[in-house]
């Protein structure tokens, strides 16, 4: 397992839905592994906030969750679990959940991806 900034793997680390709820720009994410991209939207990132729902096999989750309560001090409220596309690694993206702001803004800020 390998832990990776989310800034190393993609120039689009805030989503606002005060600024990208209605253009959808997405993030292209590149596999740690293969650095294949999987472009990462708004709409994903909503869908997964606060949720425990993962695309990775039982065996693969549990990895990735051992290794992250062994190595990551402070873990981020959401998640997005998926297979690579191009290379089939488990790709773990954690992401901070955000509301407040201007006329009750909300928002994402990527912060890591763990991937095997």
């Amino acid at each position: 397992m390998k832990e990776t900034k989310a800034e190393i793997l993609t120039n689009k680390t805030h989503f606002s839905s005060y600024e990208d709820y209605k253009t959808y720009p997405t993030a292209d994410l590149k596999c740690p592994s293969c650095e294949a991209k999987t472009s990462i939207a708004f709409k994903d990132l909503e869908k997964h906030q606060f949720s425990s729902f993962s695309n990775l096999t039982e065996d693969k989750q549990n990895k990735i969750n051992e290794f992250v309560k062994l190595n990551m001090e402070r873990i981020p409220n959401s998640f997005l679990d998926y297979n690579c596309p191009n290379c089939n690694s488990s790709v773990r993206l954690y992401y901070q959940s955000w509301a407040g702001g201007r006329h009750g803004e909300n928002g994402y800020e990527l912060e890591m991806v763990i991937s095997d």
